[in-house]
């Protein structure tokens, strides 16, 4: 109530601003006993009056602290990321501002913007190479995530390609009370695991979940850092993408499959992805006032 900051200058109204009495000639005053006390007593300096004055008038304003909003979203969902960290994953291929660097550098910024630009769901971190493993369950710790997303390197879970187990661990840990969506990043083939892509791809989308698949690595025209100890690149950095499978598993998933040959691309898919998969509707709640 900041009005009641104005009381702040009564006590100079009433001692400068009222004619005085002239006597009690008939002339009703106002009168009370704890008046008395207002007059300076033994030396009683006139400023903790004011100071007092000052403090009770504050108490009627009713400050209050407003705490932050707290944030809830509609309509959020699950997203799993499944991130290939096989060898070839270390090809300098990808071009980003004339500059080229490894596949993992540039898909590590595109799932990094993902993350952040989804803080209302829930979301989980698969890696996969010779096996797949859950890097993080399903959370809404967007900070956490962006954490181990920068994490992410080379030979954490081997050299070679296990397709079917990262869709089957993405099955396994789905809710399937919850709208799923996963994202399955890679530039190769299956090469290892004992799970199908297909049969597992299958499983997920009776399970409801919807499958999304990126293939990564540039044209042959491309110029390619070696990165083998030979010093030796390949003419196709692509070769081993095998993007009829890939499309094979987003048609089987009820979803899309994504080509990204350079960082703007990995940009440009977030995007589409935000489209597909609308990000949820932020709701700002306050905290009660202390």
């Amino acid at each position: 109530w900041p009005w009641f900051a104005l009381a702040l200058v009564l006590p100079l109204l009433v001692r400068f601003g009222l004619p005085p009495l002239a006597g009690d000639r008939g002339r009703a005053r106002l009168t009370h006993g704890g008046f008395p006390l207002l007059h300076p007593q033994g030396g009683q300096p006139v400023w903790r009056m004011a100071l007092c004055w000052c403090a009770l008038v504050l108490a009627l304003c009713r400050p209050q602290w407003q705490e932050a909003p707290v944030i809830h979203y509609q309509s959020s969902r699950d997203l799993i990321l499944a991130v290939d960290l096989s060898d070839s994953m270390r090809t300098q291929d990808m071009l980003d501002e004339g500059q080229q660097k490894d596949r993992l550098a540039a898909v590590r910024q595109q799932i990094a913007g993902l993350i952040d630009s989804r803080p209302g769901d829930r979301i989980a971190l698969i890696v996969f190479a010779d096996h797949a493993y859950l890097l993080s369950p399903l959370t809404q710790e967007t900070r956490a995530l962006l954490a181990l997303t920068q994490e992410l390197d080379f030979d954490l879970a081997g050299r070679t390609t296990a397709l079917g187990e990262a869709i089957q661990l993405a099955r396994q840990h789905a809710d399937p009370a919850r709208p799923t969506a996963l994202l399955l990043v890679t530039d190769g083939r299956n090469t290892a695991g004992n799970a199908d892509p297909l049969q597992e791809a299958k499983l997920a989308a009776a399970q409801g979940i919807r499958i999304y698949t990126l293939g990564v690595g540039a044209d042959p025209d491309t110029f390619i850092q070696p990165y083998d100890e030979a010093g030796s690149g390949q003419a196709d950095p692509s070769s081993e993408l095998d993007e009829p499978l890939l499309k094979e598993l987003a048609k089987t998933g009820q979803g899309r499959y994504f080509r990204a040959r350079t960082q703007s691309d990995l940009d440009a898919i977030n995007a589409t992805l935000n489209a597909l998969e609308p990000a949820p509707m932020p709701i700002a709640q306050y905290q009660p006032v202390i």
